[in-house]
Parts: C-alpha cells; sequence; structure tokens
C-alpha cells in the first residue's frame, strides 16, 4: 500500500502536468488508483486535503512575486511556489468537494484522464522545460478572440500579450502595481473597472478553452482543407456546453445573490477556490475566530445573513457555500 508522502508527490507530479480549469479531485483519485493498483476510496479526504494544499502553495503566490519585478506575469500565468506559509490556515481553509459533484462528472473526467494517459510520457519529459500543458494552444472566446485577435494561442502567449497591452497603455496601479486599472477594452474583457494580477489568471480561465485532439492541426495552420473553417464553430459549441458543467478545480461557477453581495465586487461568476480564499480574507479581517479554537468562526452578521448559522468549523466552510453555487 502506497504511503501518504507517495501519494502526495504523485498527486502533484499529476496537478503539474494538468488541465485544473477541467482536473476534480474525483479525476486525481481514480489516477491514484490507476498507478498504485489500490482502491483509495478511504483516501478521499486526505487527497481533498493534499489537492487544496497543491493550488495553496503552487498557484496562489503568483501576485506577491509578481510585484517585486515589472517583467514578471508574462512567464507566471500558472507556476508559483509558495501562496501561504501559515501552517494553521492552510488547515482551517479546507473546502471537501461535495460527493455528488464528483459522481455527475465522471464522463468528463474519464474522457479527459484517457487524453492525459495518452501523453503521459511527453509530460514526464517536457513537464520542466514546458509547464505542463500550459504551452498548448487552446481554443480562445469570442470576446478573447476579438482581444488578442487569434482564434487560437497557448495560455502562457495569452497571458504574455495581454500584459504587453497593459504595460504598453500604463495601466497599473502607480500604488500598487499588482493592481490593473482596467480601460475599456479590458473592461469588455473582464467586466470589471479593476483586477489584481491573481484575478485575472483567473478571470482568464473561462476565456480558454481545450482544443479537441483532432483540432491541433487547424490551430496551428498546417491544415489547409475546407474542413478547417468549420472548427472554430464547433469547438464554439463544445466550449459552450462544457460551461454548464463547471466542476473543475479552477472553473469559475454562477453565485446567488446573496454571495455577490457578500463579496462586494460585482462579480458574478468565480472559482470555488477563489470564493473560499475571499472568505477566509473576511473573515481574518474582521477578527470571527475564536480565541480558545480557531478553527471555530464566530458569525458576525453579515456571514450569519450569507450562511444562516451562528458559529462553524472552517473545514465546513465549502459545504455551507453550496447552495450559493448556481449549477446552470
Amino acid at each position: 500500500m502506497a504511503t501518504d508522502e507517495e501519494l502526495s508527490e504523485k498527486l502533484k507530479e499529476f496537478l503539474r502536468s494538468s488541465d485544473l480549469s477541467t482536473t476534480t479531485t474525483g479525476a486525481v483519485r481514480r489516477y491514484l488508483e490507476a498507478e498504485f493498483g489500490a482502491d483509495l476510496s478511504h483516501k478521499k479526504g486526505f487527497i481533498r486535503e493534499q489537492v487544496d494544499l497543491f493550488l495553496r502553495t503552487e498557484l496562489n503566490a503568483n501576485g506577491e512575486e509578481e510585484a517585486k519585478e515589472e517583467e514578471v506575469g508574462e512567464d507566471g500565468f500558472e507556476d508559483g511556489k509558495s501562496g501561504s506559509d501559515n501552517g494553521e490556515e492552510e488547515e482551517e481553509e479546507e473546502e471537501g468537494e461535495e460527493e455528488e459533484e464528483e459522481e455527475e462528472q465522471e464522463p468528463s473526467e474519464n474522457s479527459a484522464r484517457k487524453k492525459r494517459r495518452m501523453n503521459k510520457s511527453s509530460n514526464k519529459e517536457e513537464k520542466k522545460r514546458a509547464g505542463g500543458g500550459f504551452t498548448k494552444l487552446c481554443s480562445l472566446s469570442p470576446d478573447l478572440q476579438n482581444f488578442v485577435g487569434e482564434t487560437t494561442l497557448a495560455r502562457t502567449e495569452v497571458v504574455k500579450r495581454i500584459w504587453a497591452y497593459i504595460k504598453e497603455n500604463d495601466l497599473q496601479d502607480p500604488k500598487n502595481r499588482k493592481k490593473i486599472i482596467c480601460d475599456e477594452k479590458l473592461k469588455k474583457l473582464f467586466n470589471v473597472n479593476a483586477i489584481d494580477m491573481f484575478q485575472m489568471n483567473k478571470a482568464l480561465t473561462k476565456h480558454i478553452w481545450p482544443l479537441e485532439d483532432g483540432d491541433s492541426s487547424y490551430a496551428t495552420g498546417t491544415s489547409s482543407k475546407s474542413k478547417g473553417t468549420e472548427k472554430p464553430q464547433k469547438i464554439e459549441k463544445k466550449s459552450e456546453g462544457k460551461k454548464t458543467g463547471a466542476t473543475g478545480l479552477m472553473m469559475p461557477l454562477q453565485l446567488s445573490e446573496e454571495l455577490i453581495n457578500f463579496l462586494g465586487t460585482g462579480e458574478t461568476s468565480m472559482a470555488r477556490t477563489d470564493v473560499v480564499k475571499r472568505m477566509w480574507a473576511y473573515i481574518k479581517e474582521n477578527d470571527l475566530q475564536d480565541p480558545s479554537d480557531r478553527r471555530n468562526i464566530i458569525c458576525d452578521e453579515k456571514l450569519k445573513e450569507l450562511l444562516k448559522v451562528d458559529s462553524f468549523l472552517g473545514f465546513s466552510m465549502t459545504k455551507l457555500l453550496v447552495p450559493h453555487f448556481i449549477k446552470e
């Protein structure tokens, strides 16, 4: 039987070479079961905890590091090393996914897992120098196509072009260079007046869609067949269908009116992980942790109105938020 350390290392290896907008904890568990040849149903809680820890420590540090030097951000779209060095916070922010969601998304996960297995050997060789799958060509939303002038681009290339635009138009806030002041063109893309580096990373997720296996020749311009002209419609139609699933770890979900009002940013959709991060920021800012047991959260009036409880344990926050994520 594999040790927790072995499971954790293999889990990180898998996530670093996966598309986090479509990967789920269920897919991670089934991958580990295949790798170690064992039933890991009893390890669901551990796997969820390790996925959450990976997302915080590997992905959430971009904003802090990018603020230190102006050129960072062009290269750091999905990379990062340490977004939280507070062990207590990591424990408090544990946010297990609902089991029913895991079952609902099995068909799409199976398909994604098959594609990953086919590319497993090449991913291992290219992972360090290519950043996993983030240099793959992706299909772009109509709004992003209008912004960059391309129908397909790699995620990293999208970010480079957006940062080039931001710097060319001097849109970084002089007082806080992590913050971007949106001009009309960026407002149309992100639907906000201002956005920070971390939020931009998340907001782009809904504009960058995976290409089908057979679409790479079209994306690179190597196919001159007439069917190439039909591809964009096909990709767009399939991508629109995927929006209704919204079950990936980083996939934006539709928010309830109550949650929109609570967050106060005007954003109507957000990744589950980002919502939880902002909830914890609110809790810490308002000192709502019980001094005698910091795992216990004492709700103020605003939290009571949202969650309908007087107090709760930190790890149960995700379950309390479930009614506020609307399935389209």
